[in-house]
């Protein structure tokens, strides 16, 4: 049995657990937007329905922007090692995290469950892009091991 072939079953073991991951993760923002989307302002959690219209029309818009990294994520599941469209939504989240440290900091520590977004848009696309990554090196390994 050649390397390659004992490095290919872990590979794809960590390849399939990547997506199942980003699978069942794609589904937060999504949850999180929906609720946003039909409650607005009321939907945020410590959310108050006393905001302009202004306010309460952008954080509506701005949600299905957040509702839309899912179903990208999920289209990319069955190429995840090799699509940008994934590196990009794991990019835009992990800005997210920033804007929302910048409003922290202007404004105030936000509730709890937003603290705990924060910290999860933070730590985990850094964490995703890297296993991504991983996983394309040893897809591109795996590709220069087998026969022609």
């Amino acid at each position: 049995m050649s390397t390659t072939m004992v490095h290919s079953a872990p590979a794809m073991r960590s390849r399939r657990r990547l997506q199942w991951t980003l699978g069942v993760l794609a589904a937060v923002p999504m949850a999180s937007a929906g609720r946003e989307i039909v409650l607005g302002p009321r939907g945020v959690p410590g959310g108050s329905p006393q905001v302009t219209p202004t306010v309460d029309s952008a954080l509506r818009y701005a949600n299905v922007f957040k509702f839309a990294v899912g179903p990208v994520v999920w289209s990319q599941l069955g190429r995840v090692e090799r699509s940008p469209a994934v590196t990009y939504a794991l990019s835009s989240l992990f800005v997210g995290g920033l804007a929302r440290l910048l409003s922290w900091r202007q404004r105030g520590r936000p509730h709890a469950v937003t603290v705990g977004a924060v910290a999860l848009e933070l730590a985990a696309p850094p964490l995703l892009v890297g296993w991504q990554r991983r996983a394309r090196a040893h897809t591109i390994t795996s590709r220069r091991g087998e026969p022609s």
